[in-house]
């Protein structure tokens, strides 16, 4: 069933569906202050909040507000919040200067609930990584979550405070809700179920594949993530597997993608991270740029 123009329910018929109903960026409670990163909106008005905080002091006298106004804080630290925090510190210290504000002045905090970053992959690739941050004026603060953020003042998980001109949140990706009213087996977090063949248990017919669908690798006991590689390849996978099941003939089952991340980390810089047989590979500086942006235009198939 779906509305149409009109908002009437239309029932259509099918000898086969696949859901493919994605994810949505998790946002926070309007209490909880700040501005969530879900799309070019709240882009603009994150640019705009920072833009004018820059401006303002320019006429502040008072010592402690001026740094606030100059302190920037993103709550969460996955591969979004890193990326984040790597442009707002360039652009932010680049206009900074160019209003002859000192970019050393330029606070940018990182807030991260975990003991590391990078908990995708390696340790080293983490410490890698805050590294590279700090070297572009990202502070990173681990183990502590961001509770809420009021007029100025962001408070933490740990009872620490800390006085911010801007809060972003960047706080990862959630199947799509909607998928709670369809009547669909569902994961706790909910994810449909599928078996190895990304059919829906005890819906024939039904397929499920992306960021909706809990799939596991039957050999390893390896769940996809959320991310557009690992959808393209069940996207691959699911037309085997339905011409397989439309002529009676066994269907091929789920394969985990390899390990494989990258990192945009500000204009022309990047990170890349892949593991395999045990050996891990690291690709840096503008290499680490060119990959994730080879990778990225691939997944959007942009040619």
């Amino acid at each position: 069933m779906y509305r149409d123009e009109s908002n009437s329910e239309v029932a259509v018929h099918y000898d086969i569906l696949v859901m493919a109903a994605g994810s949505v960026v998790r946002q926070t409670a309007p209490e909880q202050g700040g501005i969530a990163l879900t799309g070019l909106e709240a882009a603009a008005r994150i640019r705009e909040a920072w833009l004018n905080n820059l401006h303002q002091v320019a006429n502040e006298t008072n010592a402690e507000e001026r740094q606030r106004l100059l302190t920037l804080a993103v709550a969460g630290a996955g591969i979004s919040g890193i990326e984040t925090s790597a442009e707002l510190a360039h652009a932010v210290r680049g206009e900074a200067a160019r209003l002859g504000i000192h970019a050393n002045d330029v606070k940018i905090y990182l807030l991260n609930a975990q003991d590391r970053l990078f908990q995708e992959g390696s340790p080293k690739m983490g410490r890698k990584l805050e590294r590279a941050l700090a070297e572009r004026g990202v502070t990173v603060v681990h183990g502590q979550k961001v509770l809420h953020e009021h007029e100025g003042q962001l408070a933490l998980s740990g009872g620490g405070v800390i006085p911010v001109g801007l809060c972003v949140w960047s706080l990862g990706l959630m199947p799509n809700p909607m998928l709670r009213s369809m009547g669909l087996p569902l994961t706790p977090n909910g994810q449909i179920i599928v078996d190895a063949s990304y059919r829906v248990t005890g819906a024939p017919g039904v397929y499920s594949i992306g960021d909706c669908a809990c799939i596991v690798d039957p050999t390893s006991g390896q769940a996809d993530r959320l991310t557009c590689k690992e959808a393209t390849g069940q996207a691959a996978r699911l037309g085997k597997i339905i011409s397989a099941d439309l002529q009676g003939a066994p269907a091929p089952t789920h394969k985990s993608y390899m390990d494989f991340y990258c990192i945009g980390l500000g204009p022309e810089q990047g990170m890349a991270w892949t593991q395999k047989w045990g050996l891990e590979m690291m690709m840096t500086g503008k290499l680490g740029w060119k990959i994730r942006k080879w990778t990225w235009d691939l997944a959007s198939l942009i040619k």
